[in-house]
């Protein structure tokens, strides 16, 4: 009983707003009863609704719901209220509505994707739900436009929906969202105080760091109109000021919203506002049953001896070689376990492992792997058979670096800044068919834009290039996120290159007091945004991607084995990006393992040998 009072004392705290910039939505005028309240054909428990919106390019729009009611409800018994907003080629799901309605709520599952009750888009229809539609060019004027606004202008509607039926209990209203509806939700929590309970499912905010999206249709925005979607309409901006109790519920392997992001999100919520449920291997759909959803909205909705709290469990803490978490209400737990991986990179690749964990006088223990980089949770299952988790915890770990757009990191023989500039000036000039993208040993090889320096392999970019328009976008010291940071500003901008050659990834294996060091798996995962967000900017163009060069003299110097284990991660990004993925390995080497100085005289950047050989593989591809 004190630990169920404890929890309840907590979800009441207030969280401090972040930011003082005024919301994009009027909230109290969107929430109050919409006007224009259609209903239609009844099927069991649910009912046909339509109500009005926000108007499309000074067009008046309305939205399609499925409504359910609870079997007896009445004025004089109100019920608790539920807004379910489903996801991307999703549709307001009338099975989902009756879900909630049979469990004693009245729900309103609406349509976000502007169709009607057969799935079709109607004539009053806002923005479809498609990438292109939700990600396109666009001013401040143009972002009341854009899907993002209609979608949670929508579900605030349908809260004025909700509130204008007599059966409803208007203190009592929470929303759940499935992907595309959980990044709603995440958006709509933080930003209409008078929710009381909030479960996201998959969704989460900071896309523009680490998701689906980042290196597809966010990175084929340009860079204003990209860097203000990520201002007005990542759920980032509005999360954290979330006032309801709120239940994250999210898989290890969602190929949208990562647990790098996805932890992001949750952290800005006040502590003693979130559950987290974090399960390993957990499938992405249009999942809703899931059991801990149910009885989260019941303990805050309906509380009571029938839906007692959902497991809260706290941080992860570490003493000696033992992890340890509190569960700070709900329980009693029956099994418990340890989570972890010591795998970087792309968090879909990832394996975990299992320990069993103990459970005793409130707190979770289990013996801490000594193997490092590890980032690990805890799982508990109570009575009931549901599953909550701690929130992530790191050891030796860190975000993926090589993903994060960064400008300059170290000085080199050239200015950066000023080849950035010249490079803008040279694609803008010459709209090359031909691009190739890279450090210094594309740098050095020749081409606009000319570096003193460089012209190494003149004479094998004559005679593969011959009077070809060609930009040499290599640049010394350069790592994946240098690139990045180029193709985010302006690199690919205005031009559409047939041929985009990419080499990049061996200054990834150096640390330096600018950057640290890079596993092979985080350097395949950040080749694998630059591919990708070279695709997006250029989706005409045919991607050549080189796998790392060797270096080293000797078979035996370790970053033989670094690169060979990039190289071999490589298979899979080219699958994934669309890439002919060429392997010079065994061109430039000896029969004998060696790197000969006449191909490449500091055994990394390649003389006119080396370059030749390059030359002579790019030739079948060459547009």
């Amino acid at each position: 009983m004190l630990r169920r009072l404890l929890c309840l004392y907590l979800f009441s705290l207030p969280v401090l707003c972040r930011g003082t910039d005024a919301p994009l939505w009027d909230v109290p005028r969107l929430t109050t009863v919409p006007s224009g309240i259609q209903w239609g054909q009844k099927d069991g428990l649910t009912q046909e609704v339509w109500y009005e919106s926000e108007p499309l390019a000074g067009k008046p729009t309305r939205v399609f719901a499925w409504l359910g009611r609870p079997a007896g409800a009445t004025a004089e018994q109100k019920a608790p209220a539920m807004l379910l907003v489903h996801g991307g080629g999703g549709r307001a799901f009338k099975d989902w509505a009756q879900h909630w309605a049979a469990r004693g709520y009245v729900a309103i599952a609406m349509d976000t994707a502007g169709a009607g009750p057969d799935g079709k888009r109607h004539a009053d229809a806002g923005p479809d739900q498609a990438d292109t539609v939700k990600f396109h060019d666009f001013t401040d004027d143009g972002a009341r436009d854009m899907w993002s606004y209609h979608a949670v202008a929508a579900v605030l509607r349908a809260h004025g929906v909700l509130k204008s039926l007599p059966v409803v209990d208007a203190s009592r209203i929470g929303i759940t969202g499935i992907s595309w509806g959980g990044y709603l939700t995440c958006l709509t929590a933080g930003l209409n105080p008078e929710l009381k309970v909030a479960v996201p499912v998959y969704g989460c905010g900071f896309l523009g760091d680490d998701s689906h999206w980042r290196d597809r249709s966010l990175a084929a925005m340009p860079q204003e109109a990209r860097e203000r979607w990520l201002r007005l309409f990542d759920p980032s901006a509005t999360v954290g000021k979330t006032q309801c109790p709120i239940l994250f519920l999210n898989g290890t392997h969602d190929f949208a919203y990562p647990p790098d992001s996805y932890r992001k999100t949750y952290n800005l919520v006040s502590p003693a506002l979130r559950t987290l449920s974090v399960r390993v291997d957990l499938n992405h759909g249009h999942i809703w049953t899931f059991k801990e959803v149910d009885a989260f909205v019941d303990s805050v909705l309906k509380p009571g001896n029938d839906s007692p709290a959902v497991a809260r469990i706290g941080d992860v803490s570490v003493e000696g070689s033992t992890a340890s978490a509190r569960v700070l209400c709900g329980g009693p737990i029956t099994k418990a376990a340890l989570h972890y991986t010591t795998m970087t990179g792309s968090w879909t690749a990832r394996q975990w492992q299992e320990i069993a964990a103990t459970v005793e006088a409130g707190a979770i223990r289990a013996p801490l792997p000594a193997e490092q980089p590890l980032t690990y949770f805890f799982t508990a299952t109570d009575e009931r058979g549901l599953i909550t988790s701690s929130p992530y915890a790191e050891a030796g770990a860190s975000e993926n670096t090589a993903c994060l757009p960064k400008d300059k990191l170290e000085p080199d023989f050239y200015d950066w800044h000023a080849r950035h500039k010249a490079v803008l000036e040279a694609k803008d000039r010459l709209k090359p068919e031909i691009v190739l993208l890279g450090d210094s040993i594309t740098h050095l090889w020749g081409g606009e834009s000319a570096e003193p320096k460089g012209n190494r392999g003149a004479k094998a970019w004559a005679e593969l290039f011959g009077d070809r328009k060609v930009v040499n976008m290599g640049f010394g010291w350069d790592r994946t996120q240098n690139v990045l940071w180029r193709i985010g500003h302006g690199a690919l901008d205005g031009i559409a290159p047939k041929l985009i050659v990419i080499h990049i990834g061996t200054n990834n294996l150096a640390g330096t007091k600018n950057a640290r060091a890079n596993t092979p798996a985080e350097i395949a995962e950040g080749i694998q945004a630059v591919a990708l967000q070279a695709k997006a900017k250029c989706p005409g163009a045919k991607l050549v991607l080189i796998a790392v060069m060797p270096r080293g003299e000797k078979p035996e110097d370790p970053a033989r084995a670094k690169i060979a284990a990039i190289n071999a991660l490589l298979p899979a990004v080219a699958k994934v990006s669309g890439a002919t993925l060429v392997d010079l390995t065994a061109q430039l080497l000896e029969t004998d393992g060696r790197i000969d100085r006449a191909t490449m005289p500091d055994f990394l950047h390649p003389a006119e040998k080396g370059y030749a050989v390059w030359a002579a593989a790019l030739r079948p591809h060459l547009p």
